[in-house]
């Protein structure tokens, strides 16, 4: 089971998948983002590669399976 963690106070110390979200639309009416795993580079996400919240966290999850990860931490983007 993948256990989601929204916006917490540390990261984890352990390898995990981070999900970056944001306001898009005028005036941002809408929540997208991007993930990324924990101790590879983010790419910061850009056009196409930002999706709606809700589909990129069932995404993220899924990673998290395939990779033996064991957590999803959601944060705002810088």
């Amino acid at each position: 089971m993948v256990a989601v963690i929204w916006a917490p106070p540390e990261m984890p110390d352990e390898r995990h998948i981070v999900v970056r979200v944001h306001r898009d639309g005028v005036p941002g009416t809408s929540e997208k983002g991007y993930f990324h795993i924990s101790d590879k580079e983010d790419r910061r996400g850009s056009g196409p590669f930002d999706i709606l919240l809700n589909e990129v966290i069932e995404r993220a999850k899924e990673q998290a399976i395939d990779r033996g990860l064991s957590q999803v931490v959601v944060v705002q983007r810088d």
